[in-house]
C-alpha cells in the first residue's frame, strides 16, 4: 500500500524541473508515459508533441490533479509532422473533440495552410484521426479506438453504448455527464471504420476483383473458403476430382425487433458480403410467400412452449432469425448464402432455397 500511494505523491522535493532545470512551479508528471520524469509545463509539452492524447498532472501544491495537455498550452498540428505550419502563423487554431482510447479530449488544431495543402479531413486522416464529417470538421477519432472498439465486439461482444460508457467514465469518472457527448458519431466512423477495413483486407483497395471470376469478385467482401473447390480459382471444369459439400441450418436467437429506421440510411456492401443485395431477395419472397396467411397475433408454440422466438409477432419482431449455408468440411460461410427468416421457427422454403442459390452462384 506504501508503495501504491507512492504514486499520488511527489518523487522528490524538487523544485526544479528534471529536464530543463529551471525553476518552475507547478511540477508537471504523465499518467500515461512510463517512468515519467517530472517536468515543467513547456518542458511537457515538448515532450508531448507526438503524444498529444495523453493524460497530465499536474503539482497543485498538496495534491497531483489530473489536467490535459491542452490546458497546459499544447497545440495539435498536423501536416508538419508536429510542426507548425509556416503559412498558418497568423490564424488562430480550431477546437476539435478527438476520441481516444483513454477519453474524450478537447483539443486546439491547427491545420495545414499551405497553396498545395490537402482538405482538412483528408489532413486528419493521414494524422490516423477519423473525422465525423467532411466538410468542416469538429469531431476526429483515432485509429487506436475504432481498431480497439472492433475488436472489443468480435472477442466480448460490447456495445457501442458500453464501449463509449467506458470512454466516457475514462474522462470523468465524478461528473460523467460533463464529457462531450459524440455517441452518435461514434456509431457513424465505427460502421464506416468496418466497411473500410473490410474492403481493405479483401483486395478490393488493390483491384483484386478483377483477377477473380464473377461470382467471386461480386462477394469480394466475404473470403470463399481455401481448402474448398472454387472453379476457376482454385479447380478446373476438366474432370470430377473433388467435391464441394455444403450444409444449411437456421439460427433463431438472431431475431430482429421492429423499431425506428431511418430513411436515409443505406447500405455500404450491399450484396457484396454474405447476405444477397436486400431489394432483390425482398421482392422474390413477397411473390413466392404469402405471409398474410400468419396470425401474428396469437402466439405461434410449439410443444406448448411459448418461447421468444416462435411468437415474434406480439413482441415486435421484424425478423425471427437467419438461415445460412456453409461448407461442413472446414466451417466456413458461402457467401451470398445467409437469408433472413420471418416467420419463427418455420423453414419458409422460398428462403432455403434462395440461400442455397446465393451459396453455389458460380
Amino acid at each position: 500500500m506504501d508503495e501504491c500511494l507512492r504514486h499520488y505523491g511527489r518523487s522528490s522535493e524538487s523544485e526544479t524541473c528534471a529536464q530543463c532545470r529551471r525553476s518552475s512551479v507547478p511540477i508537471t508528471r504523465c499518467r500515461e508515459c512510463f517512468q515519467p520524469p517530472e517536468l515543467c509545463r513547456s518542458c511537457q509539452i515538448e515532450a508531448h508533441v507526438h503524444q498529444p492524447f495523453h493524460w497530465v498532472d499536474v503539482w497543485s501544491g498538496d495534491y497531483f490533479a489530473r489536467d490535459s495537455l491542452q490546458n497546459l498550452g499544447l497545440i495539435l498540428n498536423v501536416g508538419h509532422c508536429g510542426a507548425a505550419c509556416p503559412a498558418a502563423v497568423p490564424y488562430p487554431t480550431i477546437p476539435l473533440v478527438v476520441v481516444h482510447i483513454n477519453g474524450v479530449h478537447k483539443m486546439s488544431i491547427s491545420f495545414c495552410r499551405c497553396d498545395d495543402g490537402a482538405k482538412r479531413y483528408v489532413q486528419l486522416l493521414r494524422e490516423r484521426l477519423f473525422p465525423a464529417s467532411y466538410e468542416h470538421p469538429q469531431t476526429a477519432f483515432t485509429f487506436a479506438v475504432l481498431a480497439d472498439f472492433h475488436l472489443h465486439t468480435l472477442c466480448s461482444k460490447k456495445s457501442a453504448y458500453d464501449y463509449y460508457a467506458k470512454i466516457v467514465r475514462q474522462t470523468s469518472d465524478v461528473v460523467p455527464s460533463s464529457t462531450s457527448d459524440r455517441y452518435r458519431e461514434f456509431l457513424r466512423a465505427c460502421r464506416i471504420w468496418m466497411d473500410l477495413e473490410a474492403t481493405r483486407r479483401s483486395g478490393q483497395a488493390h483491384g483484386l476483383q478483377r483477377l477473380l471470376p464473377a461470382f467471386a469478385a461480386a462477394r469480394i467482401c466475404s473470403p470463399l473458403c481455401p481448402a474448398c473447390p472454387q472453379l476457376g480459382i482454385n479447380v478446373t471444369v476438366n474432370e470430377h476430382l473433388v467435391t464441394l459439400y455444403l450444409g444449411g441450418d437456421g439460427n433463431f436467437s438472431l431475431s430482429s425487433k421492429k423499431k425506428a429506421v431511418d430513411g436515409n440510411d443505406t447500405p455500404l456492401n450491399n450484396g457484396a458480403g454474405f447476405f444477397p443485395e436486400q431489394e432483390h431477395f425482398q421482392n422474390y419472397i413477397t411473390t413466392h410467400e404469402d405471409f398474410k396467411l400468419v396470425d401474428y397475433r396469437q402466439p405461434q408454440t410449439c410443444s406448448g412452449f411459448k418461447t421468444s422466438m416462435l411468437f415474434q409477432g406480439s413482441l415486435g419482431c421484424r425478423l425471427s432469425g437467419v438461415y445460412s449455408w456453409s461448407c461442413i468440411r472446414h466451417g466456413l460461410y458461402r457467401p451470398g448464402g445467409t437469408v433472413d427468416l420471418q416467420v419463427g421457427e418455420r423453414y419458409v422454403f422460398s428462403n432455403v432455397d434462395y440461400a442455397f442459390a446465393g451459396a453455389i452462384s458460380g
